[in-house]
């Protein structure tokens, strides 16, 4: 039986938000960005926009920890009144989406033309005076909205699979969702052909297809393919509930090594590309869910009885269980720092080192306030209204609760 948190998936999400603090604030404050050679970029700037892409370890930690959630509490309610707390959970991440593309989020950047489009905040910010984003923020995609889409759509399979009992038949739900993870990620290239639609119903102004192609199919974050990477955490988190360690690496281990070799050998032969739709995307995603997969098994396995261990690693525990807060508040926190830095060292944007070391600060900020933040569970964060705001709905959270082992029947 399991307890309420697992501490290693806490560790995890913490080490994947510091990765994203540091390449967040790098690569979008690079100011000589443009004058690289986007045809063939350097090695290091490859790097660090897959390093900057680590979404798809939340989208996989969410369903890990609901599915845990939606088969803890099908015992004691129906699974459609369980269902119905990750729709409304659902609902809440589509919001959160919105408010993040339009006024905190991080901004994007035309890299070869050097023209930001910023979000309300870093825009007002860099202006010095209200600056509304353009339109096109209404239909970008982020790791928030694929969440949600993964929340909505993944625990609506599990509904119908543990419907009249079927919690007992792992067998068959592992199969029902491996089968439809592999399937989706391996057919998502089709997003490539697609995406010329997608760019079309803008210029054209259908607004109502553009928002569903920005779910869909739009950057950085697309249902295809990351719809894969829900039913592959919901698969893992059918694996950990139930006990099966011995499962869990004779199962991902393999799908996770097949999606690495299957996403190096298309990137070899692939020009190098950051963020276009194209082959080389795809086959990187592939790659990405292939790392993402065998790190989740390592580390659950490797950290989850080493009590010692963990307690070391406490700091990427504190910022994995606030990690939405702090996503929300990155972008606002990184252009206070820029602010600062500018009127003592003008030319710290110029070189990517500095940009590295700007990073740096900007994770040991965030570092110092959660030492202190910690003291009071917490409190005022975002996940404190969470949990407090689905009290009330009749659905405890353990968001904020002090994590225990996993223990194993």
């Amino acid at each position: 039986m399991l307890n309420k948190r697992i501490e290693s998936l806490d560790i995890i999400r913490g080490l994947s938000l510091i990765f994203i603090l540091l390449f967040h604030s790098s690569i979008y404050n690079f100011a000589n960005i443009h004058k690289l050679d986007f045809t063939n970029p350097p090695i290091v700037i490859i790097i660090m926009s897959f390093m900057a892409l680590w979404g798809g370890v939340f989208i996989i930690y969410s369903l890990v920890v609901n599915t845990i959630m939606f088969l803890r509490r099908s015992k004691e309610e129906s699974v459609v009144k369980t269902y119905r707390f990750l729709l409304i959970a659902g609902c809440v991440y589509l919001f959160l989406h919105y408010v993040l593309n339009i006024f905190l989020g991080r901004w994007n950047i035309d890299f070869v033309n050097n023209r930001p489009d910023l979000t309300f905040v870093a825009g007002s910010m860099r202006n010095l005076h209200l600056a509304l984003p353009h339109i096109t923020k209404l239909f970008e995609g982020s790791s928030l909205s694929t969440i949600a889409l993964n929340l909505i759509m993944v625990s609506g399979v599990l509904m119908l699979l543990l419907k009249n009992n079927g919690i007992k038949k792992i067998t068959r739900n592992i199969l029902i969702l491996g089968i439809a993870g592999f399937l989706i990620q391996i057919i998502s290239f089709l997003r490539v052909t697609i995406y010329p639609e997608f760019t079309q119903s803008i210029e054209s102004g259908n607004f109502l297809l553009s928002i569903f192609y920005s779910f869909t199919l739009a950057n950085p974050y697309p249902l295809l393919p990351y719809l894969s990477y829900g039913f592959f955490g919901a698969l893992l988190g059918i694996l950990i509930y139930s006990g099966r360690n011995d499962l869990m690496k004779k199962v991902i281990i393999p799908l996770g090594l097949f999606f690495l070799v299957f996403g190096i050998a298309g990137m070899m032969n692939l020009e190098k590309t950051i963020s276009k739709p194209d082959y080389f995307w795809y086959f990187k995603t592939n790659f990405e869910l292939g790392v993402f997969l065998l790190l989740a098994v390592l580390i659950i396995s490797g950290l989850e009885k080493r009590s010692k261990l963990i307690k070391r690693l406490s700091l990427l525990s504190w910022f994995g269980r606030i990690s939405l807060t702090i996503y929300l508040l990155e972008t606002l926190v990184s252009e206070i720092m820029r602010i600062i830095l500018h009127v003592f060292l003008p030319d710290w944007d110029q070189t990517i080192n500095g940009c590295l070391l700007f990073g740096l600060v900007n994770i040991a900020i965030w570092a110092v306030v959660l030492v202190f933040w910690k003291r009071n569970g917490f409190k005022y964060s975002l996940e404190y209204f969470w949990v407090k705001g689905f009290h009330h709905l009749g659905k405890e959270s353990t968001k904020l609760i002090s994590p225990k082992s996993v223990t194993f029947e």
